[in-house]
């Protein structure tokens, strides 16, 4: 091959090797810092708007470098002296981090107050990236403000702040005015006593707020209110006192207590008189466990009901109206208190009602701005079952509430149009839109029909839907007594005995409480009442206290129960192999009913109080040991059923002859009719 084609080869394999392989690319500088990655403090760079705040910030921004290097930043904060025209400028640097770190800076407290601008840029190997307000991004600003506003004063039309006498305002609305002299002012918070801060924020910086507030309680008050700037300084706290009188009562009352044959229930501070016109009649039973002695009955015929011309709600301001119900009828709506509206809607109804699947419920209805009705709808209807009914109106919260036997049943938005009312109030009847035609004709017993004019807050609420639980045993066992060779221990209102079985027998060597207890040996023994000693179907309470003789013995043991034919309605015993006490509820009178077991821990041979508990209107059973409520479940009033035998100590099974027998000493047994409150039971368990 000639030399000079060999050249030419060579070139050319060359210059396509130089073609082929491509020149490393230039290093670059790092990426222009994003303001989507820069904060002041805990909030996003603003350019437009100074972030405020009461001390230094610290400068937060995450940098990033196209080639991968390590980078460092450079923070730089300008701000313009007082007095001066020529801006003030500091930087500082970090140390180098990976690409794609966050870097900080805390600035010093010689940076003054006032507002201060700041950017950022990234540093690597080949130099200094852009600045962050580069490309007309803009510098972040911050304004520092240590100065606190000054304290708001505090002022109300409705109310004497700091007065000496007591002022009927508990449940009622006053307007409080909260006004700063510091234009920055942004918010205020505000408390009574030690209650929950709320925080008004002005429409614009610096104007007052307004707002309508009602004491918690009763006596002296303490409001405390205190101003905000932007940057979150708080003014030193504004305190003032109330005196709050006692609750005022209702504004009218009727109990529906008269004697029968009477035609006009009284009005309980000397109003209208609440006149029964068709189908009433007084003098039923009233409530068990209130102080009331009688309730009227409505038959639910047409137009039955009474009538008390007197007007005292308005549907659009504050009130509540509550009542007791006893209906007789679930298949329909019925009316058991309402005030007449002029056509339109009632001012108000409490009543019950049916939903789509026929279940029946309570409900407050109020009018709303379309001439038809507001309903709130919660609790349960018995037939034949005494409930306690409150419906209140908070115009300010906007809101309608019903409580059932004193707890909340039911809240919901509330929008009544501001008229004047001067309808009547209706007893077991509504009028309707026409004026002229009745529905909702109550079938049962009502009593107690009360209205205020204020709100009426839920700590009375609930004294005025409780029902003391009616005690219908109490066996101390103290001491014992033998006629006609029958032992027995007394109760102590002279009610049903207990009577002692086998070798049972009074101990007073080692009691449980007080001077004796009873001992059984686990062979037989066993105490049982007269006769039927709690009514199952219904809400009721049993407690009593009990001592293993053994600190965990094998087998079953019961302590208390009542049962019918084949099983028993409740029986609380103790299981040797899992040593655990359980409530056992039974569904039913079978050989083999589904159950509810509920479980307590065992003390062994320490002594125990344990109180066993059916609440029929909240459906629920319940376990309480030494005065805690240890497991509950849910039971139905399907479920539960009447135990007509006599109440058991000692042993379950009574229907087929008895099992289960306790070894160990008993002692404080109580029956209820009834629910005990955690309280009353909690006072049982340090007995």
């Amino acid at each position: 091959m000639p030399r000079t084609t060999v050249r030419v080869l060579i070139t050319a394999l060359a210059t396509g090797l130089l073609a082929a392989t491509p020149l490393p690319a230039a290093a670059q500088v790092p990426d222009r810092p994003s303001p989507a990655h820069l904060t002041t403090g805990s909030r996003p760079c603003d350019p437009a708007t100074p972030t405020q705040v009461r001390v230094s910030p610290t400068l937060r921004a995450t940098l990033t470098d196209p080639d991968g290097d390590r980078v460092s930043a450079q923070f730089e904060v300008s701000w313009l002296p007082e007095g001066s025209g020529t801006p003030s400028r500091l930087r500082l640097e970090t140390s180098a981090k990976s690409s794609g770190s966050e870097f900080s800076w805390t600035v010093p407290d010689t940076v003054p107050e006032g507002v201060a601008s700041w950017r950022v840029r990234a540093k690597d190997a080949e130099g200094y990236g852009p600045w962050s307000d580069s490309a007309q991004q803009g510098r972040c600003l911050y304004a520092k403000d240590v100065h606190p506003p000054a304290a708001p004063q505090v002022t109300s039309p409705d109310l004497p702040l700091d007065g000496t006498d007591p002022v009927d305002a508990l449940g009622r609305y006053a307007s409080f005015t909260f006004a700063s002299s510091s234009p920055d002012v942004t918010a205020y918070t505000y408390r009574f006593a030690y209650g929950k801060q709320v925080t008004l924020r002005p429409e614009e910086p610096g104007q007052p707020v307004t707002v309508r507030l009602t004491p918690p309680e009763p006596g002296t008050v303490a409001l405390e209110v205190q101003a905000f700037d932007a940057a979150g300084n708080s003014s030193v706290p504004t305190h003032h006192t109330i005196r709050v009188a006692s609750a005022a009562g209702p504004v009218a009352r009727w109990k529906l207590d008269e004697p029968a044959g009477s035609p006009r229930a009284e009005e309980a501070a000397g109003g209208p008189y609440a006149w029964a016109e068709r189908g009433v009649t007084f003098g039923a039973d009233a409530p068990t466990g209130t102080s009331l002695t009688s309730a009227a009955t409505v038959d639910g015929s047409y137009g039955a009901g009474l009538r008390a011309e007197t007007t005292p709600a308005q549907p659009s301001g504050t009130f509540a109206v509550s009542a007791w119900v006893r209906p007789d009828d679930l298949g329909r709506a019925m009316t058991a208190v309402s005030q007449t509206g002029f056509l339109t809607a009632s001012d108000f109804t409490l009543a019950t009602t049916t939903g789509e699947d026929g279940t029946p419920a309570f409900t407050f209805t109020l009018p709303d701005g379309e001439g038809a009705a507001t309903r709130v709808t919660g609790g349960t209807p018995v037939a034949g079952e005494w409930a306690h009914l409150t419906g209140v109106h908070d115009p300010v919260a906007g809101t309608a509430r019903l409580y059932v036997d004193g707890a909340l049943a039911a809240t919901g938005e509330a929008a009544v149009p501001d008229r004047k009312s001067n309808g009547y109030v209706q007893i077991g009847r509504e009028l309707e839109s026409d004026g002229r035609h009745w529905t909702g004709a109550w079938q049962g017993d009502l009593a107690d029909v009360q209205v205020w004019d204020r709100l009426v807050l839920p700590e009375e609420i609930a004294k005025l839907g409780h029902r003391t639980p009616q005690r219908t045993g109490y066996w101390p066992m103290e001491t014992v007594r033998t006629e006609d060779s029958t032992t027995d221990t007394p109760d102590t209102e002279g009610r049903q005995s207990l009577i002692l079985s086998g070798d049972a027998h009074l101990n007073t060597a080692d009691p449980l409480t007080g001077a004796g207890s009873i001992s059984l040996d686990g062979d037989g023994d066993h105490l049982d009442s007269d006769g039927h000693q709690i009514d199952t179907d219904r809400s009721y309470t049993v407690t009593g206290q009990v001592r293993l003789r053994e600190w965990a013995p094998d087998g079953t043991m019961a302590l208390l129960s009542q049962g019918g034919d084949e099983a028993d309605a409740f029986t609380l015993r103790y299981q040797g192999d899992q040593m655990l006490w359980e409530a056992v509820f039974a569904h039913d009178d079978t050989a083999d009913p589904e159950t509810t077991v509920l479980t307590a821990m065992s003390s062994g041979g320490s002594p125990q109080t344990f109180a066993v508990q059916y609440d029929q209107k909240a459906g629920e059973v319940r376990l309480f040991a030494d005065g805690l409520l240890v497991d509950s479940a849910p039971y139905a009033a399907a479920d539960a059923w009447d135990a007509y035998r006599a109440l058991q100590v000692g042993r379950d099974s009574a229907g087929r002859g008895g099992a289960h027998h306790l070894d160990g000493d008993v002692d404080e047994v109580r029956t209820y009719a009834g629910v005990l409150s955690p309280d009353e039971i909690r006072a049982l368990g340090r007995s």
